[in-house]
């Protein structure tokens, strides 16, 4: 990401007038940072998904066990 002084060197090389090109670099930089923060609030939301899930596939594999050892046993008793 680019940081708003670099933007605003990059406006003015194109021919923007020095001021829009400071009005426009400010917006730019605030939307990054917006954007940024955005991103990095669904990598911690994405964080919890994955160790709920890590937890789901635990418990399943547990249950299979159960009832796959449950079956194993009806068969020894018969």
């Amino acid at each position: 990401m680019k940081d708003t002084l670099t933007l605003y060197e990059e406006l003015v090389a194109t021919g923007i007038s020095d001021a829009q090109a400071k009005i426009q670099a400010h917006q730019m930089g605030a939307m990054g940072d917006h954007l940024g923060n955005a991103i990095n609030g669904l990598n911690t939301r994405l964080d919890k998904i994955e160790m709920d899930m890590f937890w789901m596939r635990i418990i399943g594999g547990a249950m299979t066990v159960a009832f796959f050892s449950n079956g194993f046993f009806m068969w020894l008793a018969k």
